[in-house]
Order: structure tokens, then sequence, then C-alpha cells
């Protein structure tokens, strides 16, 4: 199994012509699929992918984490050179979407240019759906804290919009032969009801590696409650590569660093992850 983060937050310490932004995508090769979870930031992605050398013509499996621009940008140049790709993606993720962090709403969704995300090739995610490498899973439920950010995302029209609850968040676990690679976007659910609703799907696989963000933004969350979460994530999966950036923010990566020593890593563009 090999993972390439094709753009995430941070540059490449080695190659500047990479491109990096607020946005997250992750090129995953299996035995049996390559798969291509998010499309981070327009304009981003497609660059990347021909720098690093991946062709995105030859991905069989699309995931859309959630349905935020920073995630789905490059969806609609992917749309265009793959025809052959299962998109999958969550309930409502083509909802509009709005953050009112700097006051008045702003569109945070979809880029309003992507085509609708109906006919054979898209697939929503509302159960569980085993991909034999890959298995997804929808919105976690759960009863441990979600970020406190997200009483600034809305979701709606323009004249009937609420509080987003996150329903078409999808996390992606990837079966590797050390254990399970799981992947998530933003984690609006909240990360550790994720990772128990991982270990409610398979408790006796290890889980090998946690990748991706856990929006725990350094403006919205205390370091007291990010440091239980760290602590109960490390109860939780024992032994874990911890991959974390985009939305998780300094203040929570020294944390993440003090608990988990030297199995934290933080995320950058172009990073290559070989958890078996």
């Amino acid at each position: 199994m090999k993972l390439t983060v094709l753009m995430e937050n941070s540059p490449n310490p080695e190659n500047s012509n990479l491109k990096y932004g607020h946005g997250l995508s992750i090129y995953a090769e299996t035995d049996n699929k390559k798969i291509l979870y998010d499309f981070g930031l327009r304009g981003k992605v497609s660059v990347n992918s021909s720098i690093l050398g991946i062709d995105l013509k030859s991905v069989d499996t699309a995931v859309l984490s959630h349905g935020h621009y920073d995630h789905s940008g490059d969806l609609k140049y992917f749309l265009e050179i793959n025809s052959k790709a299962s998109l999958y993606f969550g309930r409502n993720a083509s909802v509009p979407r709005w953050s009112i962090s700097k006051g008045s709403p702003r569109d945070i969704g979809i880029p309003s240019d992507t085509p609708e995300l109906t006919g054979e090739r898209f697939i929503e995610v509302d159960n569980l759906v085993d991909l034999e490498d890959l298995v997804l899973l929808p919105a976690a439920p759960g009863v441990y804290p979600k970020p406190s950010g997200n009483s600034l995302l809305l979701c709606g029209l323009e004249n009937d919009r609420i509080q987003d609850d996150f329903s078409d968040e999808v996390t992606a676990v990837l079966r590797g032969k050390k254990g399970l690679v799981v992947l998530t976007g933003c984690s609006h659910r909240g990360i550790l009801n994720i990772v128990e609703q991982v270990r409610t799907y398979c408790f006796s696989c290890p889980v090998q590696a946690l990748i991706g963000g856990f929006h725990l933004r350094d403006s919205e969350e205390k370091e007291e409650s990010i440091r239980e979460t760290a602590i109960k994530m490390k109860e939780m999966i024992p032994g874990a590569e911890i991959y974390t950036g985009h939305c998780t923010e300094s203040n929570a990566g020294k944390v993440f660093k003090e608990i988990f020593g030297s199995r934290y890593n933080k995320l950058f563009t172009g990073q290559i992850i070989k958890p078996d």
C-alpha cells in the first residue's frame, strides 16, 4: 500500500513547484485499487498529480469526504478527465454550505460549476460499503464531542440555513497487511466518534494509521479538550501512526506530538506514506 498526499495546507520541504493551500487530497494504491480521497482546492490537484507522476485517469474509485470547497475543488477537473471511476459521497453532499466565521455567511460548498452528482457512477454512502481493499463508512454516530467550530458552519438555501450536522461525511478504511489505515477529511462528526465507528466495524483489527484532518483549530478549541482527545485516542488505537494536518492546527499538533511522540507525523503536500 502506498499513499500520496496530493495537496495539503503545508508546502513540500523539497519541491517548491507543488501547489499547497487550505485543502486536502490523498491518492492511495492498494493491491487491487487506485483510490482518490478528496479533491483539494481548485487548480492544485490537477497540477500536483502531473508533477508527482500520478495518472488520475487510472483511478477506479473516488471518494468525497464531505461537501466543502477545500475538499471538492478539483472534482470538476477529475470528472472531466476520468470517465470510469465510481464516485462515492455522503447524504446531502451537494446541499449549499456556508461559514459565518467572519460574520456574514460565505459560500464554502462544492464549487457551483461542478457537475451534479447523478448517474450510474455516482453512489451515495448511507450504510457501510465494502469494496474489498476499501471500506467506506457513513457519517459517524457517537457520544464524544464534535468540533466547537461546527457551530459556525451552516447548510441549506440562503433563506433556510441551519447548523450543519455533516450527515454527508464519509470515512475511508483501507485494509492493509498489518491493520487498518483510516482516512478522514475534516472529522466534523468528531474524530473520536470516527475512531469508535472504525473499532465497531472491526474491533479485532488494529488501526495501523490514522490520516487526515481532525478539525482542531487554534481559535476554536481549548488545549484541555485537545489533550483529552489525544489521550483518549491513544487509548482507543494504541500503536497507530498519526498523520494529521489541514484543519488540525498548530496547538493541536503540539499536543498530539507530546502524547504520541514519534508516532505523530505532520502532513504536507507531496508526502509519501507506506504503512505496510
